[in-house]
């Protein structure tokens, strides 16, 4: 019966990323919400299933089923509206979706996945670069320009499909050694956060840039410990 808590958390993601697919024509920043709504659940899904030792090869899977509607599907659907509706703009977008289901069943077939770094891009991270493309756009009342869509669509699904290390931010304990790169990061998050809501009035210039930050200091990162 206590398994019921974290699938059901689940579940509730799973509506809401229902539900931001319905408020996407209606109004994004509506669809925008659900979808952090459906990260809130995400991560507390987890959490309380390992609180109640109820964690559960079903509930990997049933996870991973949600979060390819709120964290795939729904960016591509965000996507789609960003271009006309006609030609191979009805094909290109839901590679987004594509990409999001390969990388999540690639995560749960892989036995390495509990390592100190992501294989590829993380699904979620993937629906908070479009949430700042499409809160960007919504907010600005601006045309995001067909060629930065395109290349956002080939560059998520291609991180996505990938197997470049990318940061986890899983701590061990609060010091400063040993974990200086997530430290930075988050530092440069909060930074970049202040100043695009206080000189630019935008949180979603912000979520672009904090994600542009994620990349740069994943791919310099590990490329230095590598060579």
């Amino acid at each position: 019966m206590k398994s019921w808590i974290p699938n059901g958390i689940t579940l509730g993601n799973l509506i809401l990323g229902c539900w931001a697919i319905l408020f996407i024509p209606v109004n994004p920043i509506y669809s925008i919400y659900c979808v952090i709504g459906a990260a809130v659940l995400d991560f507390f899904d987890g959490f309380a299933a390992r609180l109640l030792g109820v964690s559960s090869p079903l509930g990997a899977q049933l996870d991973s089923l949600a979060d390819v509607v709120s964290f795939g599907v729904v960016p591509s659907l965000w996507a789609y509206h960003l271009l006309p509706h006609s030609g191979i703009n009805s094909f290109l977008p839901f590679l987004i979706a594509a990409g999001a289901a390969y990388r999540l069943a690639r995560f749960n077939l892989d036995p390495a996945n509990s390592s100190g770094h992501f294989k590829g891009l993380p699904v979620p991270s993937n629906a908070i670069i479009w949430m700042g493309v499409v809160g960007y756009a919504s907010t600005n009342y601006v045309d995001i320009p067909n060629s930065i869509v395109y290349f956002l669509i080939a560059l998520t699904t291609l991180l996505m499909i990938s197997t470049t290390p990318l940061l986890s931010l899983k701590f061990k304990g609060m010091g400063w050694k040993g974990q200086e790169i997530i430290w930075t990061l988050i530092i440069s998050s909060v930074l970049i956060l202040g100043i695009a809501y206080f000189f630019f009035e935008s949180i979603y210039l912000g979520l672009m840039g904090v994600m542009a930050m994620y990349l740069i200091l994943s791919l310099s990162y590990y490329k230095k410990i590598s060579s």
